[in-house]
């Protein structure tokens, strides 16, 4: 689709969307920067409140600035009164697809992404800002595993899965992950956010939700009333310190929560630090019996009326009190007294024959063949009418006694009742061919045969033939007979890897055919001014030159595409003096000196130093304006240490020059330059 919205905004491609909006990736033609841009819905755009409410809470989440959150860079309505949000463009999947993906995450994983989220949510709260839709689906992964928490306070899309208060028509939140609060209708704040990430850590933990149903209004019911199987029922593994903190997060009264984001994350910080910590007891053990839910209409839903009216003469009659007759009182006197009498004699002789019944010892027969425990327990005083023998499979030996009832050595009368289990060997089993198959589904299929989950193992191998996270083979191998107690190890493939070709100066097509040589796939192809020679690519993204990737790794290519346009001095952009200086701290610089200088023109170096002092990720963008370029992008990089760059700038007495420094899409400092002696 070409689209240029707002005079700046180029829709590319539509890459998601819901009831409310649809999501576009464009570019920035203004930046050269790749961003999401988020469109209402046509039939959203009369609705005056709905509109007010959406720019209002667009301007709220814009004031957000935090490495965890996605960045809102601009808000702006079309002629055609088409409402939008630019935001940050993530090239990742969301968490939703990722638990689908993988099913149940490492507890390690889960700890660190929860962290991020709720370091996100407490920079919100601090701003008096209130998500109110925490789900897996608004949490986006980026390739470094760095979280981003988006859709803050606009998430109001109506669907299936969500319910909606009947007097506004605005929706609560989602009902899978939505707090009881919601459920009921009433005000949300802070501990709204922290019981639907709870929610979610639930879900990463288990690969479950802790509640599902038929409907939205069976699922809002249950967070209301009903307790959920704890995590470590599902997953034995999981710590105790860890299900703590989703057992606090999901307790049913906002009072018995933590008490902020901050709380959540001491105790994230210390979680795998302490885990055998005592088990957390909810104060909130009384759960709500009578409840209204104004949001979705329990009673019309239920298909029920209250009574409109009832008979004022039956209820006299009801109230009346009843004249009782003095016998019957004699009556039941006496037939109380009859059962006590009988009780008290069956007890008595029922203790007399107990007492009268000798005891014998028992021994601890398990371990030995069936035949010879029988034997021992004849030999000790017991029957072979008391003795029942069941059989089961077990990791014993096939014929031997692996459980008993009573367990011995100890004392039973001697006309108590004996089992005991015989093992008929392990289970035999044949292994499955999984090959092909993803590894999470692969592990899911051998437990669900009965293997536990410590004892498969994954070994990574090379693979032309298998896609990356496939099984290429197991041992034992497929069709070979196992057992319930065997080892099995998958080995799963992480794919070919090639590195990426250099292809900056080619043509488009000599570096789309490069790519296809190198088995990769050419990706994006973005067309903007820059100084070199038309229709030759100068930037690859988001691999460099040198990096080694998956086979079949897309790989978007910028192209110089300067028709029409003009320099400052009149000359047309062009030519490829491109060079490049080495930047302090050992990362490749990438400098443009530009097409053909003008006569006269000087050449000014500016220096520019970006400091990273957390060690965290930082999408440097650096642009030139001069006497042979105009907003040329000459550094397009992501750093991780402090980086600086040497910049040629061309400029003449009557052109002068600026360079301007962008740190993930914002404009940080500009450094204007002139012919004149600084």
């Amino acid at each position: 689709m070409t689209k240029l919205l707002g005079g700046r905004y180029d829709l590319q491609a539509e890459i998601g969307g819901g009831g409310m909006a649809v999501v576009y990736r464009a570019l920035d033609t203004a930046l050269g920067r790749q961003v999401a841009v988020k469109m209402l819905r046509s039939e959203f755009a009369d609705d005056e409140e709905f509109v007010n409410r959406f720019r209002r809470e667009a301007q709220s989440a814009a004031s957000l600035s935090h490495p965890n959150i996605v960045n809102l860079y601009d808000v702006g309505i079309t002629a055609e009164n088409e409402y939008y949000i630019v935001m940050e463009y993530v090239d990742g999947p969301t968490l939703k697809e990722v638990i689908r993906q993988q099913g149940r995450m490492p507890v390690q994983q889960t700890i660190d992404i929860v962290r991020q989220i709720s370091a996100a949510l407490e920079h919100a709260h601090d701003h008096n800002i209130i998500h109110r839709d925490i789900k897996p689906h608004n949490i986006l992964l980026t390739r470094t595993g760095q979280v981003k928490v988006t859709d803050f306070g606009i998430a109001r899309a109506v669907s299936g899965s969500t319910i909606t208060h009947h007097q506004s028509h605005s929706v609560l939140g989602s009902v899978h992950y939505f707090s009881p609060e919601q459920a009921r209708g009433a005000t949300v704040d802070a501990k709204s956010d922290i019981y639907s990430l709870g929610v979610v850590m639930y879900e990463m933990l288990t690969g479950n939700l802790p509640f599902s149903g038929d409907s939205p209004v069976s699922v809002a019911l249950k967070h209301l009333r009903e307790p959920f199987i704890e995590p470590r029922v599902l997953v034995p593994d999981i710590p105790q310190s860890v299900e703590n903190i989703v057992l606090r997060c999901l307790v049913k009264s906002p009072e018995h929560r933590y008490a902020d984001m901050g709380a959540l994350q001491a105790d994230l910080n210390k979680a795998l630090l302490y885990p055998d910590v005592p088990k957390f007891v909810s104060p909130d053990q009384n759960l709500e019996r009578t409840i209204s839910v104004p949001v979705v209409g329990i009673g019309d839903y239920a298909g029920t009326r209250p009574s409109s009216s009832v008979d004022p003469d039956k209820k006299m009659e009801d109230s009346k009190p009843r004249r009782k007759h003095w016998w019957t009182k004699v009556v039941w006197s006496v037939v109380a007294l009859a059962i006590v009498v009988a009780g008290a004699a069956a007890a008595y002789y029922i203790f007399m024959a107990l007492v009268r019944v000798p005891n014998l010892n028992l021994p601890n027969v398990t371990g030995n063949p069936v035949q010879q425990a029988v034997t021992i327990l004849t030999q000790d005083g017991f029957s072979t009418s008391q003795i029942t023998e069941k059989q089961a499979n077990n990791n014993a030996p096939a014929g031997i006694v692996y459980e008993q009832d009573p367990p011995g050595p100890t004392q039973v009368k001697k006309t108590r009742q004996i089992t005991l289990w015989v093992s008929k060997g392990p289970q035999q089993l044949t292994m499955p061919d999984l090959s092909g198959v993803p590894l999470a589904e692969a592990q899911q299929n051998l437990e669900n045969m009965g293997i536990a989950a410590n004892h498969i193992k994954v070994q990574q191998v090379q693979s032309t033939q298998v896609g990356a996270g496939q099984v290429v083979s197991s041992t034992p191998a497929a069709g070979k007979p196992v057992t319930d107690s065997n080892t099995i190890t998958l080995q799963v493939s992480q794919g070919a890897t090639v590195t990426v070709p250099n292809v900056i100066g080619m043509t488009l097509a000599d570096a789309e055919k490069a790519l296809l040589s190198a088995h990769l796939q050419p990706g994006q192809v973005t067309r903007m001014p820059y100084a070199g020679k038309d229709l030759t690519v100068f930037q690859t993204t988001p691999y460099q030159s040198g990096d080694t990737v998956p086979a079949g790794t897309a790989i978007g290519l910028y192209v110089v595409d300067n028709s029409g346009q003009t320099s400052p001095s009149g000359n047309a952009v062009g030519g490829n003096t491109t060079g490049s200086t080495s930047p302090s701290g050992g990362q490749p610089g990438n400098t443009t000196s530009g097409g053909t200088p003008p006569s006269g023109a000087v050449n000014k170096q500016v220096l520019v130093k970006v400091n990273d002092t957390n060690g965290h990720s930082i999408h440097v963008q650096i642009l030139k304006s001069d006497a042979v370029s105009n907003n040329a992008v000459v550094v397009d990089q992501v750093i991780y240490s402090t980086t600086s760059w040497t910049i040629s700038v061309y400029v003449t007495a009557d052109v002068s020059g600026e360079v301007t420094v962008y740190e993930d899409g914002k404009l940080v400092s500009r450094y204007p330059v002139s012919a004149q002696a600084q």
